[in-house]
């Protein structure tokens, strides 16, 4: 009889041979050697992006942080400047780290005008990063180090036409060179206003314009001279200053007697010299022995004498008593 092969062994035996094996291991490696290169390039594209992004965001944190106090953040050199961001209420930055995407520390650095940050990159990505911030470069070739340097706010490239908050140290950063337009939008927190423009105008162009302080009071500075056509007094039931004042500014008043004289004061602006006599007083008494003593008629003149007046007094008296009669002269200054 023949033996019957028992086929249970084989049956129980199954899998790749060496050669599929090989196959399979060689398809892998290819497979391996074009998608690693792809997974880490896309790795590298997102560490890019991430990097431009809160490289920006310190640079405009610092921007922010120098608008505001005057100065950029940190000591005198920023060395510290990402964590004096993190420090102000509320955080100027946050959720940025001290290293950047590709593991390389942030570095910042200052000058007077400008505000940089350094770091490190890898090969062949310090060219992406550099081309996606503005004012980048590549420093350090060997080490893939690239710069971004920002100026004051207003003096950065593009920025030239716009008016710096700050002080740039450049005056005309800070200079208007165009009519300013406000919209009817009120001027607040102002300081001194200095018109650099001879014989100035401020003018309402619509009602009236007013004047008020917190004290109460709106002053010339001293030596200076107010010219107006009339003033509106509100105490006086809003009666115009001109209607309250006589048409006259009196200079003085003098004491005189008979033949003195009085000069002529200076009048300005068309005003015309006048005067006005008047009696003071008259001495003297009846004496018996004396013709005329007694006798108290008197008539007082100005004589216009040019430059001056001279007083003439008459009387029925003696000539002793005549000079020793005073009289009073107001001058002034006569505005027909």
């Amino acid at each position: 009889m023949k033996k019957r092969a028992d086929l249970s062994s084989s049956k129980g035996q199954s899998g790749f041979t060496l050669i599929e094996l090989s196959v399979v291991l060689a398809i892998m490696t290819l497979m391996a050697m074009f998608s690693v290169p792809k997974f880490m390039e896309s790795i590298n594209e997102k560490r890019t992006g991430l990097t431009i992004q809160e490289t920006q965001a310190v640079l405009d944190a610092a921007r922010t942080y120098r608008m505001k106090n005057g100065a950029w953040p940190g000591d005198s050199t920023c060395s510290n400047a990402k964590s004096v961001l993190e420090g102000t209420t509320p955080p100027m930055l946050s959720g940025v780290s001290h290293k950047n995407k590709f593991n390389a520390p942030i570095s910042t650095q200052c000058t007077t005008y400008t505000f940089s940050i350094t770091q490190n990159i890898i090969q062949d990505w310090d060219g992406d990063v550099a081309n996606g911030l503005p004012s980048t470069t590549i420093t350090d070739t060997a080490n893939h180090t690239i710069k971004t340097t920002i100026g004051v706010p207003g003096t950065e490239p593009a920025l030239s036409s716009k008016l710096s908050r700050v002080s740039t140290g450049n005056a005309e950063d800070n200079r208007m060179r165009a009519t300013l337009y406000m919209g009817g939008q009120t001027i607040a927190e102002g300081g001194d206003i200095q018109l650099a423009t001879a014989n100035p105008t401020i003018t309402a162009q619509n009602g009236s314009l007013n004047l008020a302080s917190a004290t109460n009071d709106v002053s010339i500075a001293p030596g200076n001279i107010l010219t107006v056509d009339n003033i509106k007094l509100r105490t006086r039931n809003n009666a115009l200053l001109s209607d309250l004042l006589p048409n006259y500014v009196q200079k003085g008043t003098y004491l005189v007697r008979h033949g003195w004289g009085v000069i002529k004061p200076t009048c300005s602006n068309g005003g015309v010299p006048k005067a006005s006599l008047r009696p003071g007083m008259m001495s003297g008494g009846y004496d018996p022995g004396v013709t005329g003593s007694g006798i108290f008629g008197f008539v007082y003149r100005l004589i216009d004498n040019g430059s001056m007046w001279i007083v003439q007094t008459d009387i029925w008296g003696t000539a002793e008593e005549r000079n020793k009669l005073d009289s009073l002269v107001d001058v002034y200054c006569y505005y027909p």
